[in-house]
């Protein structure tokens, strides 16, 4: 199938749209810097995290005052400690994700990738208007060109979508909780027989947390992280190569059944 006057046109515009995007620097610039913040908030949070499962494990065996009566800090503890180790476990996996796409974007940003891009759209330009019998192939090749460009940078659009719609606020608060558990350590060397756990970590002018509430609150905090992570490093840009691939793919067989 041959190409019209006008979808020429429109297949033109696009490409030299395409073109200016694959160029403009804050694009680039903002997709990278993200990256680089994400890696590093994911670092400061495995930090939190091996720390507090370090404190969690001196503390275990210790009878500890919260409020009036006397507890066993390990019967409150266990579950979260586990739960802790896991998540540390889990953070490395994000940490190496983030890694590779960060590997990737720098790939893909390159002034090499970028002049090919560019010449690829000018080539495919000229040829969908002198030899229209080629449009077809041409323009299957765009769209894996295209794919290949931008679809980390919408990747990466994606995860800041989600964290500034959601995580952002609730993982910022889930993580005030686990840092401030990591004071027990300096309270450790005044007195580890009787230590108000509930106003070290939620602060004195916080509100009472009743005792069987208190690993629940923490364990809150690290679920909490655990799924922020896991959409941001994971989920999300496993979702959406996916449907990039697809959709490629889509279109570059829709495009053969219609040569």
């Amino acid at each position: 199938m041959l190409f019209n006057h006008t979808q020429k046109m429109a297949i033109s515009v696009a490409l030299l749209f395409m073109v200016v995007m694959n160029w403009l620097p804050q694009i680039d610039a903002m997709a990278q810097q993200f990256l680089s913040d994400s890696i590093n908030s994911n670092a400061i949070v495995f930090g939190v995290v091996r720390t507090l499962n370090g404190v969690i494990s001196v503390i275990q065996s210790a009878d500890i005052g919260i409020g009036v009566a006397s507890v066993s800090i390990g019967e409150i503890l266990d579950p979260v400690n586990d739960l802790v180790e896991r998540f540390s476990g889990l953070l490395l996996i994000t940490l190496t994700a983030l890694g590779i796409s960060q590997v990737l974007l720098l790939l893909t940003i390159s002034v090499t990738l970028k002049t090919v891009f560019t010449a690829v759209c000018l080539i495919a330009t000229i040829l969908i208007w002198a030899k229209p019998s080629t449009s077809q192939t041409i323009l299957r090749w765009i769209l894996v060109a295209v794919f290949i460009r931008f679809i980390l940078v919408v990747q990466i659009f994606l995860v800041w979508l989600f964290d500034t719609l959601y995580f952002e606020a609730t993982g910022e608060q889930a993580l005030s909780v686990l840092e401030a558990t990591i004071a027990v350590v300096e309270r450790l060397k005044e007195s580890i027989s009787q230590i108000n756990l509930s106003e070290l970590i939620f602060g004195s002018d916080a509100p009472v947390i009743a005792d069987e509430d208190l690993g629940a609150k923490i364990s809150s905090s690290v679920v909490t992280l655990i799924v922020g992570m896991l959409f941001k490093s994971i989920i999300i840009p496993m979702a959406t190569l996916w449907l990039g691939y697809k959709a490629t793919f889509n279109l570059f067989n829709r495009s053969a059944n219609y040569a």
